[in-house]
């Protein structure tokens, strides 16, 4: 894992920049995210290719969503 952070898409955005990411691989979990409408948003420039976690941790109004970025399995 190269970065957790709680999920913000411009937040994200940044880290991804610092990282060179040109290409994500974007996971979601019990989050209503559209993978495809995300990775269009970020405006992804590098090059290097990245693996994106976006996930809830906690149960109810405790819960917040999490993005893990790590480098991908492949």
């Amino acid at each position: 894992m190269l970065e957790q952070l709680a999920f913000d898409e411009r937040r994200l955005r940044q880290v991804l920049s610092a990282l060179d990411c040109g290409a994500a691989e974007i996971l979601v979990r019990g989050v209503a995210i559209d993978p495809d409408a995300l990775r269009r948003r970020l405006r992804l420039r590098g090059s290097r290719p990245l693996a994106v976690v976006i996930t809830r941790i906690g149960a109810g109004s405790l819960s917040h969503v999490t993005a893990y970025v790590c480098r991908p399995s492949r």
